[in-house]
């Protein structure tokens, strides 16, 4: 059963063993309205979940796809646990963090959720973990991107993430271009928020710290549109950009670089979400074909789970999945499989939690365990390139690093005091 919340209601008012992937993907829609009672354990009662995504704004796009592989994972693993249906109210936090915060306290008052999941941009996971580690609320992040998600979770212990941390694509991007490719100076273009801030710091350090130089830093905010005054600053002597944008800027940001004669002279590399194929059809081929991106997911991946996985999505939804609609299918797989080890009784949080934490499931990214120093995954990051296959676009892995920590390459103590810099102010090089 999956519930919307108005947004006028919302306003200020580990994974390692092998799952196997139903057969038959099932017909999805909403199951119509009705929460269950607050918090209760009865034989019959609900597990409430509340899911925060933006369905409107910049990351609009992200945010639907991420809706779409929950409700794919519930279809495929289950509605129900023990007896016990799971509710999901989805809210829409339009991306703006103190939407979020608002949500989240309506979702834990009045909606009583047991688990929550998200919320999806960085600015909004840092305003909304305090209030949600003060509640215990059991919390799958969608990725790691604050250090006020490693306080409260090392604090409380309700949350973790099966998804990733922010900055480690960022970090193995940088071994990419300084060993693989020689890259020796690079400018960075990342967005003036949490995520932007962190990633573009994962990237500097490492690329700093091999050798390399980086030219210059640019800042645009993450409600930009015009990328024209970016791209344009860009230095013509440096030797590759590299880049993070999110939604509707990943699309602006290519097609400006085309527009301003950038392509085909200086390589734009991204990271997970610049050539997602949450963005990627919006994006001109002739923009993007054979650009590069680090991610710990991308389509194309060729193993079982993950075929599977692309042909369910593409019958469900005629489109083919990014990384936001996978990992809300691995968070509706770990919850249901999870649950089931408590036979649907979610009324214990602190239960669920550590269910949550040491629950084996298997991602279609690949094979995936929890460090539990920080609760977040140890996986295969990749370097996917944009590729034609049968007429369409995919973003296709052309090398592997097999299970990488969440610190990359970075010595773990250099990363946990870089995390909590560059995810509270912009890096310098």
């Amino acid at each position: 059963m999956v519930t919307r919340i108005p947004r006028a209601a919302r306003r200020p008012a580990r994974l390692a063993g092998i799952a196997l992937l139903a057969a038959t993907p099932l017909a999805l829609g909403a199951c119509g309205s009705g929460a269950g009672g607050a918090g209760a354990t009865g034989a019959h009662s609900p597990i409430v979940v509340g899911y925060e995504v933006p369905l409107t704004g910049t990351a609009a796009v992200d945010g639907k796809q991420e809706e779409q592989g929950w409700n794919l994972g519930l279809q495929v693993f289950g509605r129900s646990v023990g007896g016990h249906r799971i509710v999901t109210h989805f809210v829409d936090t339009t991306g703006d963090p103190a939407v979020a915060l608002s949500a989240a306290r309506s979702l834990v008052q009045q909606k009583h959720i047991q688990l929550m999941e998200g919320p999806l941009l960085a600015s909004e996971d840092a305003a909304v973990a305090p209030y949600l580690g003060a509640q215990r609320i059991p919390l799958d992040n969608l990725t790691i991107c604050a250090a006020s998600q490693l306080t409260f979770d090392a604090r409380y212990g309700n949350a973790m993430s099966s998804g990733w941390v922010c900055n480690t694509p960022d970090i193995m991007a940088a071994d990419y271009l300084y060993h693989d490719l020689g890259y020796r100076h690079v400018t960075v273009l990342a967005n003036d928020y949490a995520f932007g801030w962190l990633s573009a710091g994962g990237f500097i350090k490492q690329f700093t710290l091999l050798g390399g130089k980086i030219d210059k830093l640019l800042w645009p905010p993450l409600t930009a549109v015009d990328f024209g005054p970016y791209v344009s600053a860009i230095p013509k002597t440096t030797q590759a950009v590299f880049a993070e944008t999110v939604g509707a800027g990943s699309v602006d940001l290519t097609k400006a670089y085309a527009q301003y004669g950038l392509r085909g002279k200086i390589p734009l590399y991204g990271n997970t979400t610049v050539y997602d194929y949450s963005v990627l059809p919006a994006e001109p081929p002739p923009d993007v074909l054979g650009n590069q991106m680090s991610a710990q997911y991308c389509d194309g991946i060729s193993n079982p789970v993950n075929k599977k996985f692309t042909r369910l999505f593409a019958q469900a939804y005629h489109t083919r999945p990014g990384y936001y609609a996978e990992a809300a299918y691995v968070h509706a797989e770990l919850a249901v499989a999870a649950l089931t080890r408590l036979h649907g009784n979610a009324g214990d949080p602190a239960a669920v939690a550590h269910a949550l934490k040491t629950t084996p499931v298997t991602a279609p990214r690949g094979p995936v365990r929890l460090d539990p120093r920080i609760d977040s995954p140890v996986q295969n990051n990749y370097i996917c390139k944009v590729e034609k296959v049968h007429g369409t676009l995919e973003d296709v892995p052309v090398k592997t690093y097999p299970s990488v920590p969440p610190w990359g390459t970075l010595p773990y103590q250099t990363w946990v005091a870089e995390f909590k810099a560059d995810s509270v102010g912009r890096p310098h090089a």
